[in-house]
Order: C-alpha cells, then sequence, then structure tokens
C-alpha cells in the first residue's frame, strides 16, 4: 500500500511552527512527504467574509476550534492587524526541508486571495497570481518548483492553462480517486493532475463519525485502498501543531501495516501524460468542507 503525504502550508505560523514540528516528526520515523506552502502574505482574517457568503464556515470554525487552532493572530491577519510574509519569513525553514529529503512546491501567492477569488481574477491576474508564487519560490531555492497544489482544491481553466506553460512536472489541484489529464472548458491539459484521495482531518473530526481522535485514527485505518495510491492531505496548522500526537499515532499505525510513504514527485516519474485517463473538472461540495472545491469528474474521450 502507498501513500503520498502532501502537507498544504497556509499561513505564517503554520511555517514558523507546524512544519519544524512536522517535519521532526515525520523524519524520526522515517516518513517522507510533499510540502507545497503559499509564497505571499498571510491574509487568513479576510477568510471571515467567508462566514457571510457560506453559513457552513462557521459551523466548520467551531467544530475544528479554529481560533485555538490557527492563533488569534492569524485569526485578525490582514484585517485588524497588518499580514504577515509566510515563505520569506522563514526561508531556512523551507531550505531546511529540502535538505531533510522532502519535496517542496508552490501553494499558490495570496491564499485567501485565491480561494476566495478565483472566478473573479482575470486571466492576466490568474497568472499573476502563479507568477508571484514561483518567483518567490525561486528566490528562496534558487530554482524553479516542478509543482503546485491549488489553495482550497480551487480551479480554473485560465489556472491550468497558466500551469501547463510553466512547464511543470505535475499538479494536485483536486479531489479524486487516481492521476488523470484534466479536461476543462472544452480543453485538454497535457500536464498530470494527482488528486488528492482521502477526507482531510479538519473535515471529518468533530463530526458524529469520527468525535474524537481515536475514533480519528480508526477513520484512516479504514479508508486506506489497499490498491490504490492514497494521497492524503495534511496541514501544518493542523497536524503540524494541535494534532500532531494524533497524526504521530496514524502514522505508527500505517507503518505497522507496511505501508511505503512516497513523495508526489516520485509518482510523477513514473506517470506518462498521454496514457493517463482524460477526465473532466467539476465543482462540488464536500462533507465537512465550506464551499465548492475542484474534483475529477467523468471520463472523457478526446
Amino acid at each position: 500500500m502507498e501513500i503520498a503525504l502532501k502537507v498544504d502550508v497556509d499561513t505564517h505560523r503554520g511555517l514558523g511552527e507546524g512544519v519544524p514540528r512536522l517535519a521532526e516528526m515525520l523524519v524520526a520515523k522515517g516518513v517522507t512527504a510533499t510540502f507545497f506552502i503559499a509564497m505571499g502574505p498571510d491574509n487568513s482574517g479576510r477568510a471571515i467574509m467567508r462566514a457571510f457568503k457560506n453559513p457552513g464556515f462557521l459551523t466548520k470554525m467551531r467544530r475544528t476550534r479554529a481560533v485555538s487552532m490557527y492563533g488569534l493572530r492569524t485569526v485578525l491577519s490582514g484585517t485588524l492587524l497588518p499580514p504577515r510574509p509566510i515563505a520569506l519569513a522563514f526561508p531556512q525553514v523551507m531550505r531546511d526541508l529540502a535538505l531533510a529529503g522532502f519535496e517542496t512546491g508552490v501553494h499558490g501567492y495570496d491564499h485567501v486571495r485565491w480561494q476566495d477569488r478565483l472566478d473573479e481574477l482575470s486571466e492576466a491576474g490568474t497568472s499573476a497570481e502563479i507568477n508571484d508564487g514561483f518567483e518567490v519560490y525561486r528566490a528562496v531555492f534558487g530554482a524553479g518548483s516542478r509543482s503546485f497544489a491549488a489553495p482550497g482544491w480551487r480551479t480554473s481553466r485560465n489556472a491550468l492553462a497558466a500551469l501547463t506553460r510553466k512547464g511543470i512536472a505535475y499538479h494536485s489541484d483536486t479531489r479524486g480517486q487516481a492521476p488523470y489529464r484534466c479536461a476543462i472548458g472544452g480543453r485538454v491539459m497535457n500536464v498530470p493532475e494527482i488528486p488528492t484521495t482521502l477526507p482531510t482531518l479538519d473535515e471529518v473530526l468533530g463530526t458524529r463519525e469520527v468525535p474524537d481522535d481515536a475514533a480519528a485514527i480508526r477513520y484512516y485505518a479504514e479508508h486506506l485502498d489497499d490498491n490504490a495510491l492514497n494521497v492524503h492531505t495534511v496541514h501544518a496548522e493542523t497536524e503540524g501543531m494541535g494534532e500532531l500526537v494524533t497524526f504521530a499515532a496514524m502514522i505508527d499505525e500505517w507503518r505497522e501495516r507496511g505501508v511505503h510513504f512516497v513523495k508526489l514527485g516520485e509518482v510523477a516519474q513514473r506517470l506518462t501524460a498521454p496514457e493517463l485517463p482524460v477526465c473532466e473538472v467539476i465543482r462540488k461540495t464536500l462533507p465537512g468542507r465550506a464551499g465548492w472545491i475542484s474534483a475529477q469528474g467523468p471520463r472523457n474521450v478526446e
């Protein structure tokens, strides 16, 4: 059984505190992962506007104890308090990930702007968000990123076209079942998409099915697919902080089952784009997550 751990880093605190804790734990257990880091400002406070557009956002905030998880400074960042840079505040933390053998990639530039305003961005505006993220990545590492993960699993035709022009090896922008090529707006993209296949911890924890941490460990043990690649997205602000002990216990349980951990880049290396199925990118909602996400839809015939 294979698991690819995809670590999304959305905030200043997530990179400064959550990432080092996660990395230390994973190294100690001999487990690899791919870290996708938001490269621009932490405007997390602006996300509170989602409460006026989607009542489910407040429900999720209460269920996941978001204020205690993220911290008041993060919750107010970009509103009552000025935004703080994410990647450029902790460039050595990012370099340390690479030195420890982890893979790194771009998780957008302004995470909140992308997640909340993607449909409002012009083609040029979408490209600018992507270009800004890749430029910061190059400033930190001295080399370009070979991968991208869309904030909030939200993508568009303009975004996928811009990423294709970047010449990256793969993107991980959607929720789905297996790697594929994206068909969207009548166009087929040739960059492999490696979707997240499992629900995230913040989507299930605190629900009737998963009322506590022990239930969360059982939940993931039961939902792993023995015969397919499992892509599990974790967050530096969740599993890297308040739920670190629980996540470490999950890792131990998976290792006892003989799970093989892989980086997403390793998966991409064994994919041949022309041989991948072409699937429509659709929009849907998921239990435990506010608003829409992009997902792997029906198989398309070119």
